[in-house]
């Protein structure tokens, strides 16, 4: 065997050595990569846990923080509704007669400034009832001011049902009420009105079990023939009143300047 041979055969084993060297190193790095990735692995799912764990509390907290937003909200929107209704009805107290609630005269006087203020523009007519109860204190006081408050609410109801969705009807103090007619083409038109109020309290009445009367005398003033003005038609149209109250039972008369005095 030559030197040749020696030298070979060594390095053949030393290649050998270095490929048994290499392989160890290699699986040795090997087995390292897995236990990293298994660690990696690890890792990430407790990231991910972490993370779901986050995003779950962080998800109660939003739902809480918006439902108390949502209560908060409600309980705003509450409160706003009820600081409307009670302006509300603090304008309507302010403005409405307590027993018929019926505009009160403030409220009736703005109501026919306007609507003479509308005819004026549409060369129509405006008119005014002034209705008087005949033998409203003998009800009071031979059976009470409660039936004879609960008398002037029915009487309050009855009118309405009778003029328009147009009119007003209020009441102007003790028994006396107002109608307010708008917008009419001719005075007969009044007419047509007054009869119908007169048929409605014709019909039987009975207050708290008591059988009552409700006899009315009414007078009629028209704009702008008998008064430009809202208190003008109201004084007209009370004088038209008594004019009618001489005549025996339930009546109306319209007002006329040449018979005003008789």
């Amino acid at each position: 065997m030559t030197d040749l041979d020696d030298e070979q055969r060594a390095a053949d084993g030393a290649a050998r050595r270095q490929n048994v060297d290499a392989a160890q190193t290699l699986a040795l790095l090997n087995e390292q990569a897995d236990s990293i990735r298994v660690e990696l692995a690890h890792l990430r799912q407790e990231l991910t846990d972490v993370q779901r764990g986050i995003t779950a509390e962080r998800s109660v907290q939003l739902r809480e923080a918006n439902e108390k937003l949502v209560l908060a909200a409600l309980h705003a929107e509450g409160i706003a509704d009820a600081a409307v209704s009670s302006l509300s009805d603090l304008a309507r107290s302010t403005q409405r007669d307590t027993l018929t609630d019926t505009p009160n005269r403030a409220l009736m006087l703005d109501r026919m400034e306007s609507a003479i203020a509308l005819a004026k523009r549409h060369g129509t007519r405006v008119a005014v009832l002034f209705i008087d109860l005949d033998g409203f204190k003998k009800i009071n006081d031979t059976l009470g001011h409660a039936v004879g408050d609960a008398t002037l609410q029915l009487v309050a109801r009855r009118l309405e049902s009778v003029v328009r969705n147009s009119d007003t009807v209020a009441r102007h103090g003790g028994d006396e009420f107002l109608v307010l007619m708008s917008e009419i083409s001719q005075a007969t038109d009044a007419a047509l009105i007054t009869e119908k109020i007169l048929a409605a309290f014709a019909a039987p009445a009975k207050v708290d079990g008591y059988e009552i009367d409700l006899i009315a005398s009414i007078g009629i003033a028209v704009y702008p023939e008998d008064g430009k003005d809202a208190s003008t038609l109201i004084d007209r149209a009370d004088t038209a009143m008594y004019r009618a109250k001489r005549q025996a039972g339930s009546s109306f008369d319209f007002f006329n300047e040449h018979t005003a005095s008789d």
